[in-house]
């Protein structure tokens, strides 16, 4: 990653020269769900090394978050954020909360799991407290395994679903001195929910179409295994998992390290970054 980068520098210089920040195109593109799955660990790993990604957050209360937190330890100049988690939309893959089950009953189910979405979760009306505990045992559990957590973002929650929620979110951010994914003013792209077959050449015309500005590329990778096919999401209907989650997460990761998107990001004069970078240059 850090040889592309370099390259990706000197092609800026090279076809715009003596270009302001205001003529510039910068990406920000994010992973997430680093620790959802073994798979994950896998696409990630690729996708810093041998890709264009650029940052990526950990959901610390997936199965494999102790083996992301340990990932991240052993190559501090990732940029590694935490996606903050209070559901868990897989049937039959079931998430707990961090903290114990007494201290956030208003939102989980009678046996303790999150719930499969923002629409169950706030149906039944959870307290505001709970959830901002919840949130921060999350950060802290990070922390505590020695993850250098530089920005946050929220997994499948929009901050104005919930009364509160987002006045919530930006207070453990400023506590914690960390910037929130999209609070700079980023645009957003995405092949998300395009079919798997198209992604590549969406994403290349994606980057040839972009204006000078910040963007946002939200990114979900795995690899193609029976632990990421198995998936299957609460509403299985959705445009997204035709297919398949496993085949969606390994294409979304072969965009990401192909050579097509490297070369249309270096020939567009794209200037990668990071939420640590843009943090840093805001303080």
């Amino acid at each position: 990653m850090r040889r592309f980068m370099l390259r990706l520098a000197a092609a800026v210089l090279f076809v715009l020269p003596g270009a302001g920040a205001g003529q510039e195109i910068r990406l920000v593109i994010r992973g997430d769900d680093l620790g959802m799955t073994q798979g994950s660990l896998v696409a990630f790993e690729r996708a810093f090394n041998q890709g264009v990604l650029t940052s990526g957050a950990m959901v610390v209360p997936g199965p494999w978050f102790e083996a992301a937190a340990e990932m991240a330890r052993k190559n501090p100049g990732w940029c590694v954020g935490v996606h903050l988690c209070l559901v868990g939309e897989w049937r039959g893959y079931r998430w707990r909360p961090v903290s114990p089950r007494e201290k956030v009953r208003s939102m989980v189910d009678e046996d303790g799991y999150l719930y499969t979405s923002p629409a169950e979760l706030f149906s039944h009306k959870p307290r505001i407290e709970e959830m901002e505990a919840e949130l921060r045992a999350q950060v802290e559990l990070a922390k505590k395994r020695g993850v250098n957590v530089q920005y946050l973002d929220l997994h499948y929650i929009s901050p104005s679903q919930y009364p509160g929620f987002g006045e919530m979110v930006n207070r453990i951010a400023k506590d914690y001195n960390l910037p929130v994914s999209q609070s700079f003013g980023e645009k957003g792209i995405s092949v998300y929910a395009t079919p798997v077959e198209q992604k590549l050449d969406r994403a290349v015309e994606m980057l040839e179409k972009l204006e000078p500005g910040l963007y946002l590329w939200v990114c979900h990778i795995g690899i193609d295994s029976p632990e990421q096919g198995a998936l299957i999401h609460y509403e299985p209907a959705a445009i997204f998992v035709r297919g398949g989650v496993g085949k969606h997460r390994a294409e979304e990761l072969r965009v990401l390290t192909s050579l097509d998107v490297k070369s249309a990001i270096l020939k567009k004069g794209i200037v990668l970054t990071n939420y640590r970078e843009l943090w840093e240059k805001k303080r």
